[in-house]
């Protein structure tokens, strides 16, 4: 299918929110006409470019974004929170209506069957991401209380991967990644990474704030 483009320097994931400001004339062109139609555009995260003016190169996968608030403010700006949808494929650029135009197709997020090593590594996100999600939040003087996370391993990797204390380079990778399996293992490698070196963030900041070298767990 055809999709309008916006490619920015955030990775989108489905059920992410995404607030907008919209000042480009190309971009606020491409909100009166989603408005118009309730359809959707795709977000691209950009690979090389910037995202005010035209030539930037964005990433091949992206996320479908529906439009859920949107108000119209001075000088025909647009203030709007639009939410993920769908993962997709770019298979190409169309010609610009003015603002950049793809033809895209879906990526499969159908739940795949439950296997052992997936069983393990759901397991495992399940139990490690609130981990790090407290001690994370500790460097800040915060506290969480209980997370209530999805059970499908798609679900769960879309969820989690917004709060990742992460590079959004990191982020595109979790995105492209097509197999559930697959998704689940990597998220499970990046929490471990973050685990550890959150955990010594902590100590650091105990060391600092206390006087001592305090604890991380």
């Amino acid at each position: 299918m055809e999709l309008p483009l916006f490619p920015l320097r955030t990775v989108l994931f489905p059920g992410m929110e995404l607030p907008l400001r919209i000042f480009e004339e190309r971009y606020r062109v491409m909100v009166r006409e989603l408005l118009d139609s309730g359809g959707q555009f795709g977000v691209l995260l950009i690979r090389d470019g910037e995202e005010v003016g035209g030539g930037a190169i964005p990433h091949r996968i992206g996320t479908t974004a529906r439009i859920e608030e949107c108000r119209e403010v001075e000088g025909g700006r647009f203030v709007l929170n639009a939410r993920g949808v769908h993962r997709f494929r770019l298979l190409r650029m169309l010609p610009a209506r003015p603002y950049p135009y793809g033809e895209v197709e879906y990526l499969p997020d159908q739940d795949e069957p439950a296997t052992p090593n997936l069983s393990l590594a759901v397991e495992t996100v399940r139990t490690t991401f609130p981990l790090y999600f407290r001690m994370a939040l500790s460097l800040t003087d915060q506290w969480a209380r209980g997370l209530r996370l999805p059970s499908r391993p798609h679900d769960l990797v879309n969820f989690l991967g917004p709060w990742l204390q992460v590079e959004e380079d990191a982020k595109q990778r979790l995105l492209e990644i097509e197999s559930a399996a697959d998704r689940v293992a990597h998220l499970a490698e990046m929490i471990d990474d973050l685990l550890t070196r959150t955990r010594e963030e902590v100590i650091e900041y105990r060391r600092k704030k206390f006087g001592t070298l305090g604890s991380a767990n």
